[in-house]
């Protein structure tokens, strides 16, 4: 089958900007595509079930496919039309066990498109017919170095993201003993920090990977096979040097030393901190050689270039 005309449905993500990213290059792979904003039209027509001018929109397109981010699609919505249109979620969180509302969401589609594949055989087993691994990336545009001289963006260790695990809060603060640490992205004074802003938008990210010495990736969960968060490939894709903790298969998509670093313990991870803060010129070669590898390999055009052609090529889908 030929993929030439998209709905994709979401939210804003304004601090991401995840959809935004993933929409401009679904409109450079295919004909026609067509982004609902599923708060906005909740908003629009609060006086009517809004979910049925959703659904009407949809059938007025008269997609070739409809991609939901995540599970925002509303699920009577999705009901309705997954046997008029080919369906699949574009599904970033990583949460153990596996959400039951996600199982029923996946049930129904044809593709659920996910960023690790350690789940991939018990979604199976749940009677998801078609779990497919997919990573993230990063935007060709907005995903790029930014300079910036204000000292408010500076420190040696950076980290942007929740305190949604006792093993990153524990790691940060062992960091901060020891360097100028800032934690953006929550609230992370609770916990003794340094955040010096909540929330944080695209521009700012890059300007914090151009000001910061290292970025720290410390990811929700540190056994998923083959999982790599959004944070690794806008890090990358801004500039950053990043050291992330090792996650199984890692060493299959990026090269050690080469392109970013990783630890497998705490312990290696201050080690590794205390190296590169001596050893800048090392640092900004690897930054640089990230930044050329995900721009030429994994931008939201390779990402969505992935999805369609997935799915063009589908011997069963027609």
């Amino acid at each position: 089958m030929i993929i030439n005309t998209v709905v994709f449905l979401g939210k804003s993500k304004k601090k991401t900007g995840n959809t935004k990213f993933m929409l401009k290059a679904l409109k450079r792979r295919v004909k026609r595509a067509v982004f609902i904003n599923l708060p906005r039209h909740k908003k629009l027509f609060f006086w009517t079930d809004y979910r049925k001018i959703i659904q009407k929109k949809i059938i007025r397109f008269n997609p070739d496919l409809v991609i939901s981010y995540s599970k925002d699609i509303p699920f009577k919505v999705l009901k309705d039309i997954h046997t008029l249109f080919k369906t699949a979620i574009f599904y970033v969180d990583v949460f153990e066990p596996i959400e039951p509302k996600l199982i029923c969401y996946a049930q129904l589609v044809d593709y659920l498109f996910i960023t690790n594949k350690k789940q991939i055989a018990e979604l199976k087993s749940s009677g998801i017919k078609n779990p497919v691994f997919c990573m993230q990336g990063c935007d060709r545009d907005e995903h790029r170095t930014v300079s910036t001289k204000n000292p408010k963006w500076a420190s040696q260790v950076a980290f942007v993201g929740r305190p949604v695990t006792e093993f990153r809060i524990r790691l940060l603060q062992r960091i901060e003993r020891h360097y100028h640490l800032n934690a953006w992205g929550a609230d992370w004074q609770e916990y003794g920090l340094k955040c010096p802003k909540k929330n944080i938008y695209p521009k700012e990210f890059a300007k914090i990977c151009y000001a910061s010495a290292i970025i720290l990736g410390c990811d929700r969960s540190l056994q998923m096979d083959y999982n790599t968060s959004n944070r690794t490939w806008i890090t990358l894709g801004c500039g950053g040097f990043l050291l992330t903790n090792y996650q199984v298969g890692l060493d299959t998509i990026f090269v050690k030393g080469k392109h970013l670093e990783w630890y497998t313990s705490p312990e290696e991870c201050l080690d590794l901190i205390e190296y590169y803060l001596r050893n800048s010129d090392q640092r900004k070669k690897i930054a640089q050689s990230g930044y050329q590898f995900v721009h030429s390999h994994r931008t939201y055009d390779v990402v969505m270039d992935e999805i369609i052609s997935y799915i063009e090529n589908d011997s069963d889908a027609a």
